[in-house]
């Protein structure tokens, strides 16, 4: 019997050992499946052609060029300043991404307060909390659709709705009148009134903040130069590769620099606008699911789907599980 912990613990120890491997192997097996390299995979066909082309050049008489390049390569080469701009860039993109999931997050709690408390403070119908419970979730799916400039597939329930309606907008209303039809009621007194408006201020304030963070991307300047110094690294990277060095041995050292710089940049596109449905953005399908899977709990509210379909979320190509 003493001796079964340890012989669990080294079990234990022995699973995790596979696992903790496949964390760094999955990245090469699964390659094809990580978003940016649907992406990325024509820049380096590119980047190979264009390095062909070099080498063609400086074994055909013309390794002074070549020479030219590396003798300037101490004042030229920016390759130490590309990265920090990378850094910079890439830092700010997922700051972006970051606050919108914040956000995002922030929605799922509020929609779970609010509706805990309507269901404790606000002695209401049940017809009238199904309703509450109904544009509440329209929120979310609407928010979702105004961030990715599409309309929802099916009408929100008992609202009727203009076609270039703001539905976030539109929703907010419908909960301010519905507090005001309690209130009238004598069903809410003012100080629950004042509860249950500071949450429907802060949905206001989530669709403000996810609306600039679409609306403001980086600065073009700044996105401009960046591009300018990335490409201009990488025309003149293959002219820093000696000419006794062979073409099969230097292709993988130029594929491997292009990979980096163009696919980071990549990234920081995809992620600055965090609202999108590519595979780096945030599964805002998944949360809108999530909402109304809490706030039917909450209210028991009917089964029913606020679009036409959802999508299913997005599965990490890189765990391990």
């Amino acid at each position: 019997m003493g001796q079964e912990p340890k012989e669990l613990l080294n079990t234990g120890q022995q699973s995790s050992i596979p696992k903790s491997m496949r964390i760094w192997i999955l990245p090469f097996t699964r390659l094809h499946r990580i978003p940016v390299f649907k992406r990325v995979w024509l820049y380096l066909a590119i980047m190979a052609i264009y390095g062909f082309g070099v080498d063609w050049v400086t074994d055909h008489d013309f390794k002074a060029a070549s020479q030219v390049f590396r003798e300037l390569g101490a004042a030229a080469y920016t390759s130490v300043i590309i990265g920090l701009l990378l850094v910079f860039r890439t830092n700010s993109a997922y700051e972006r991404w970051w606050e919108g999931r914040k956000l995002w997050g922030q929605l799922v709690n509020e929609s779970r307060n609010m509706c805990l408390k309507v269901k404790i403070l606000v002695p209401t119908t049940k017809s009238d909390q199904i309703h509450f419970g109904e544009v509440l979730i329209s929120f979310a799916f609407g928010l979702k659709h105004h961030l990715r400039d599409s309309r929802p597939t099916k009408t929100i329930h008992g609202v009727e709705l203009d076609p270039t309606a703001n539905i976030p907008v539109a929703m907010t209303g419908e909960l301010y009148k519905l507090l005001l039809k309690w209130q009238k009621e004598d069903l809410i007194d003012g100080f629950t009134r004042m509860q249950l408006d500071e949450h429907i201020k802060t949905l206001m304030d989530i669709l403000g903040s996810c609306e600039r963070i679409r609306s403001t991307p980086l600065a073009v300047s700044y996105r401009a130069f960046l591009r300018q110094g990335i490409a201009l690294n990488l025309l003149a990277l293959p002219w820093f590769v000696p000419p006794e060095v062979s073409f099969i041995f230097s292709l993988p050292i130029l594929l491997i620099g292009a990979y980096f710089l163009i696919g980071l940049e990549l990234i920081a596109e995809d992620i600055e606008d965090p609202f999108g449905d590519d595979g780096d953005d945030l599964p805002l399908d998944h949360i809108c699911e999530n909402i109304q899977a809490t706030i039917s709990e909450i209210l028991d509210l009917p089964k029913q789907r606020f679009t036409a379909a959802f999508k299913q979320p997005k599965i990490d190509p890189l765990k391990t599980v």
